[in-house]
């Protein structure tokens, strides 16, 4: 059975230093923020967390733990340990990260929007590569289970991946293998 199309962010995964427990922390918002879901990618700018934009040297603070309207004021929960790890779908089956080979490489996300409450971000499975300052780094595949179907390389796969351009670090990341 195929990997089902189920986008919904950017989910905690396990944290190696926070006893496999994720470690939330509360930022201030953005008084000008955009809509942020739960498991939306954000950044912090102009001294306030707002939704991140995609792409390479866009650096993260983090994922979110809170659903935010826009221009809200406020405080907003955010997993934002440079260590935690989380698990993401690809957003199809055309590219690099669909594949076993892209364990270790570098990745960006997708999608701005959501659903409901949660955010409908993906990882960009066509931007794996080495490049330094993509926003993400590829760990594993994810052993995770949709009613009967296991996660399996291939479209819509899931991936277990930790923040690599992260603003609380001194770099902008590091090379993929």
């Amino acid at each position: 059975m195929a990997n089902p199309d189920i986008a919904n962010g950017f989910k905690p995964y396990n944290n190696p230093y926070g006893r496999g427990q994720a470690v939330v922390t509360e930022h201030e918002l953005l008084s000008s923020n955009a809509a942020i879901y739960i498991g939306s990618p954000v950044t912090i700018a102009a001294g306030g967390v707002d939704h991140a934009t995609a792409g390479t040297d866009n650096a993260l603070c983090g994922v979110s733990a809170d659903f935010k309207a826009a221009s809200t004021d406020g405080k907003i929960k955010v997993y934002s340990d440079p260590d935690q790890l989380f698990v993401a779908q690809t957003d199809d089956g055309t590219g690099t990260a669909t594949a076993e080979g892209a364990i270790g490489l570098n990745i960006n996300f997708v999608g701005t929007s959501g659903s409901g409450l949660i955010s409908t971000a993906e990882l960009d499975e066509s931007s794996a590569a080495t490049t330094v300052g993509h926003q993400f780094s590829i760990i594993a595949l994810a052993k995770t289970y949709h009613r009967t179907a296991k996660n399996a390389h291939g479209e819509f796969n899931r991936l277990v991946v930790r923040i690599n351009d992260h603003q609380f670090r001194s770099d902008t990341g590091v090379t993929g293998v």
